[in-house]
């Protein structure tokens, strides 16, 4: 029988969660310490996200190579709707709490581990991801390409805004606010996806007055516009 490989101390020690390790080192001042574990702890994090996005986006792929363009459309929306409806029910929704509903949504972008841009101007805040820890990412990384290349959506259609040759992550915005429009009327963000994908940014933007979001985000999907029937903002 081989010896143990490992004391009692690092059998111990790897049970922990990197959270708890984190915190120790901090209660005992150990700022060095804290530094290194909060950096393992960002590592095993995009790790996992991007372990996500790999097996979400290769899922997405198969569907679309397999099934086409009509059936990954509605995959798309329902498997969105299974998340993002639950998170737009969340928003406080009364007039003066557009604030809180852009920090809760910024909030949740932090979770793709990439600084953000952000500024706001009378009618709108736009926030940039710089650069977007998921579709963007992907780009760059070159999963759109090789011989194992992820999905690139051919035609046109409601599902890439419009263009050709769109990446198939990065068509749940358009799924996005197809939700939010079938259960609000108006979506909390619309996406101004960038020129170059990958290589600039894309815009999502809130407006201050959801009756002011413009026609063109609606017919883009094939979605009308509602009347002003004194939404709140």
């Amino acid at each position: 029988m081989k010896d143990k490989i490992f004391t009692e101390n690092e059998l111990r020690e790897m049970e922990k969660r990197t959270l708890d390790r984190l915190l120790e080192a901090i209660d005992r001042d150990d700022n060095e310490a804290a530094k290194k574990i909060a950096n393992r702890m960002y590592n095993e994090f995009l790790s996992m996200h991007d372990l996500y996005r790999n097996w979400i986006t290769a899922t997405l792929t198969e569907i679309g190579e397999k099934f086409g363009d009509e059936v990954l459309d509605d995959v798309m929306v329902e498997g969105v709707r299974a998340w993002w409806q639950p998170i737009i029910e969340k928003l406080p929704k009364s007039e003066d709490t557009l604030a809180a509903r852009v920090k809760m949504f910024v909030s949740g972008l932090h979770g793709h581990l990439q600084p953000l841009g952000i500024k706001e101007d009378e009618e709108k805040i736009e926030i940039k991801l710089r650069p977007c820890g998921s579709g963007g990412r992907l780009i760059t990384e070159g999963k759109y390409d090789g011989d194992n290349a992820f999905l690139k959506i051919e035609q046109p259609q409601k599902m890439t805004y419009g263009r050709k040759d769109y990446p198939v992550y990065c068509a749940h915005e358009y799924a996005m606010e197809k939700v939010d429009i079938q259960q609000n009327g108006r979506p909390f963000v619309v996406v101004e996806p960038a020129k170059n994908l990958g290589c600039d940014d894309c815009s999502l933007l809130i407006y201050k007055d959801p009756n002011k979001i413009p026609n063109k985000y609606y017919e883009r999907i094939g979605m009308s516009k509602p009347k002003n029937d004194g939404a709140e903002s």
